[in-house]
C-alpha cells in the first residue's frame, strides 16, 4: 500500500497507545495511510511492515529507556537488518513518563540509534517550546523536545485532559511525518 505509515506502540493498556491513536489522527489529516501495532503482535508479524514508508515507534520510558516490549520488537528485526530492508525509511520515536523529565531523551535516543541502525532517516519535531501553531488553541511541545515527541503520562486520578497539550502535540507531530514522507516519496 502506497503513503503507508506504521505506528509501533507498547501496549494496549499504556498511554503510548493513546498518544499512538492521535499521531494517527495527524497522519489522516494530510491524506495519508497508517496502521498502528502492538509491539508484540509486530515483533512476531514482522513483514507487515515492508510495505510502510515510514515507521513511528513509541514506548513509555521505564528507568531511563525504552519498554521490554520495544527492546524486543528492536531484537527481532535482525533480519530485516541483515537485508537492509528499511534503508532510506522514515524514522520517528516518542515517550512519556509521569516525572517531566524522567529522562525521555535517553528513551529517544535508543530509537534513534536502532533508526540510524536500519539505515533510516529520522525525522524529529520541529517546534519551539510552548508553540502557538495556526489551527491549534493550545501551545504545542510544553517539553521542549525536538529529537522526537515527549509527553508526561496521565496521573492515576486525572484523566487525559490534563495533558491536551501532549495530545495536540501528537497530533502535530503526526501530521509533520505524514507531510515528509509524501515529499520525501514524490
Amino acid at each position: 500500500m502506497k503513503n503507508k505509515i506504521a505506528i509501533i506502540y507498547n501496549n494496549k493498556n499504556c498511554f503510548t497507545k493513546q498518544l499512538s491513536d492521535h499521531i494517527q489522527v495527524g497522519i489522516k489529516k494530510e491524506g495519508m495511510n497508517s496502521e498502528t501495532y502492538e509491539s508484540e503482535f509486530i515483533s512476531n508479524n514482522i513483514n507487515l511492515l515492508d510495505e510502510s514508508e515510514a515507521i513511528i515507534i513509541g514506548t513509555p520510558t521505564y528507568f531511563g529507556n525504552v519498554s521490554a516490549n520495544i527492546k524486543k520488537f528492536m531484537d527481532s528485526t535482525t533480519g530485516v537488518w541483515d537485508n537492509g530492508k528499511w534503508r532510506n525509511k522514515l524514522a520517528a520515536g516518542f515517550t512519556h513518563s509521569s516525572a517531566l523529565s524522567g529522562d525521555k531523551l535517553n528513551a529517544l535516543m535508543s530509537i534513534f540509534v536502532f533508526a540510524q541502525q536500519h539505515g533510516m532517516i529520522w525525522t524529529g519535531l520541529d517546534l519551539k517550546s510552548n508553540s502557538k501553531v495556526n489551527g491549534y488553541d493550545i501551545e504545542l511541545n510544553k517539553l521542549g523536545s525536538w529529537v522526537g515527541l515527549m509527553a508526561e503520562s496521565p496521573k492515576k486520578y486525572q484523566d487525559n485532559k490534563t495533558n491536551i497539550s501532549d495530545i495536540k502535540t501528537a497530533e502535530y507531530f503526526g501530521m509533520r511525518i505524514a507531510k515528509l514522507t509524501k515529499m520525501f516519496n514524490k
